[in-house]
């Protein structure tokens, strides 16, 4: 202790409070410092501090408001306007996804145009026709229209144009038509002839409920984009799709789609199954270049699960003008 000091200028010294020091050295109150005198200096304890992670999105509850959310995420009230310019304040809905974060700019690289090689695994299975394909988004839990119209730069009053059967409700894994293909060129592919097929039995309920278990496998890949050469959820090629499905129930099938063609026996359309494969004619050589596995026969409709290069895995239909006119056979597998 010093000539002149008192409890404030030694609490101001070692940054901490009076009442600490006084606390630690409670015979000092009332009492005058004493040159010499030891007194005891508490440590300053140091707190933690709690800090936000700001989330990119935020789904309004029940009594949100704009200022509300702006407290709760401490930003301003035209922060998340400009955020979110098509939000009116004053009618948030239970459910709607308020933007926190700027969105991170996606760019689209056009594909380049590429050269089906003999010898490229990756090459072979690609389909070309980008343009002529409708663009369909598999709806995610939690999305909504005015979400999902952001992240392909379009607007939700286009999707109700493109999808006029669509509810109020948005439900999952809805095949959402973003874009309408255009048709570029008349396409001529010459498909197995029925009559060039041998008939053959229906499956046995055994062999069917293997189909259900294929169809369930490949219908966890929905939505996962499309990758030359993919195998896994990481992105699939079509081929890669139907490896990977199949190795579920232990048939391990050729790479390529060209291969898999040779696989199994071909069987006539009318007598097509779930868990048949079925292949097109999608390059400029028109020779089989894409497969996909039946999902449903209703009546003269064939719907087909598939990893397409514009959309990744989807569902499609036989009766849709692109797969129509590039049909070339089916295949049975399963026995």
């Amino acid at each position: 202790m010093s000539a002149g000091e008192t409890i404030y200028a030694i609490a101001k010294k070692y940054d901490v409070k009076e009442k600490a020091i006084f606390d630690v050295n409670p015979n000092l109150k009332g009492k005058y410092l004493q040159i010499g005198q030891v007194i005891t200096v508490p440590k300053k304890v140091k707190t933690i501090e709690t800090v936000l992670i700001l989330p990119e999105t935020y789904k309004v509850e029940k009594g949100d408001t704009f200022y509300g959310i702006s407290k709760k995420f401490n930003l301003s009230i035209n922060e998340i306007q400009k955020l979110n310019p098509d939000l009116d304040s004053r009618d948030l809905k239970i459910g709607m996804i308020v933007q926190l974060k700027k969105k991170e700019e996606v760019v689209e690289v056009e594909q380049p145009t590429i050269t089906p090689s003999e010898n490229n695994v990756e090459n072979q299975d690609v389909e070309e026709d980008l343009n002529a394909v409708d663009v369909i988004h598999v709806v995610k839990k939690g999305e909504t229209l005015y979400r999902i119209a952001r992240k392909y730069d379009t607007s939700v009053s286009k999707l109700q144009e493109l999808n006029p059967n669509l509810d109020k409700t948005l439900p999952m894994n809805y095949q959402l038509v973003i874009r309408k293909g255009v048709q570029t060129e008349n396409v001529e592919v010459v498909a197995v002839k029925d009559e060039e097929i041998n008939e053959v039995e229906n499956s046995s309920q055994v062999t069917l409920a293997l189909a259900d278990a294929l169809i369930l496998k490949s219908s966890e890949f929905l939505g996962v984009r499309y990758r030359s050469g993919g195998t896994t959820k990481a992105g699939f090629d079509c081929s890669g799709l139907m490896c990977t499905t199949f190795k579920e129930i232990d048939i391990n099938l050729p790479r390529t789609s060209r291969d898999q063609a040779n696989y199994g026996i071909k069987v006539k359309r009318k007598q097509a199954q779930k868990g048949d494969l079925i292949f097109f004619a999608t390059n400029r050589r028109r020779t089989i270049s894409h497969v996909g596995m039946i999902t449903e026969v209703n009546g003269d409709e064939i719907k087909f699960i598939h990893s397409s290069t514009s959309s990744g895995v989807i569902i499609s239909s036989l009766n849709e003008d692109y797969y129509k006119k590039r049909f070339v056979q089916i295949n049975r597998v399963l026995k």
